[in-house]
């Protein structure tokens, strides 16, 4: 009997299996991490990407419709794909000084943006008689696994672009 408890005492052979299980469960929860925080990354990339393309888009014109404005917006959507699109909110304006410096809104189209308030201009961006395309796009995340990043993130990303062909993109309907 003290032999056989000897050479089990002595034995290796599963030791590299005990310490695999025991080491696996911290190797899967650091690649789930990771995993997760890269998607988030991707979706705020998306949602910059999209800001950028919106007011890119709109600046390039010297006059927009309505139609225009709902296929611009339509199209950042798809820009979204593969993370969902209902908690996508995004709203494009154009923003103008008048000879005092003083700011307004022209048009503004959106969709699915909840915020009420008007466009916000940073102080001193426009000087007298200068436009800029606003455009905001909000997006909640959400995580795919829930054990990192267990709360929704809130992406909000703004993009300021100057009219490329006139002094004004205005917009008819």
């Amino acid at each position: 009997m003290i032999t056989l408890l000897r050479r089990l005492g002595a034995d290796r052979s599963g030791a590299s299996a005990i310490e695999f299980a025991l080491i696996f469960p911290i190797l899967f929860m650091i690649h789930i991490g990771a995993a997760e925080a890269l998607q988030a990354f991707v979706a705020q990339r998306k949602v910059s990407h999209i800001a950028a393309t919106m007011a890119d888009i709109t600046a390039r014109n010297r006059v927009v419709t309505t139609a225009d404005m709902n296929d611009i917006l339509g199209a950042s959507v798809a820009m979204m794909y593969p993370f969902p699109t209902t908690r996508l909110q995004q709203r494009v304006s154009s923003m103008s000084a008048d000879n005092n410096g003083s700011v307004k809104t022209d048009w503004s189209s959106s969709k699915d943006y909840k915020d009420l308030n008007s466009p916000a201009m940073p102080s001193g961006y426009l000087r007298p008689n200068e436009s800029v395309i606003l455009t905001e796009v909000i997006y909640n995340y959400e995580p795919t696994f829930g054990i990192f990043l267990s709360d929704d993130i809130r992406m909000s990303r703004h993009a300021y672009v100057r009219p490329r062909l006139s002094a004004k993109v205005e917009k008819t309907d």
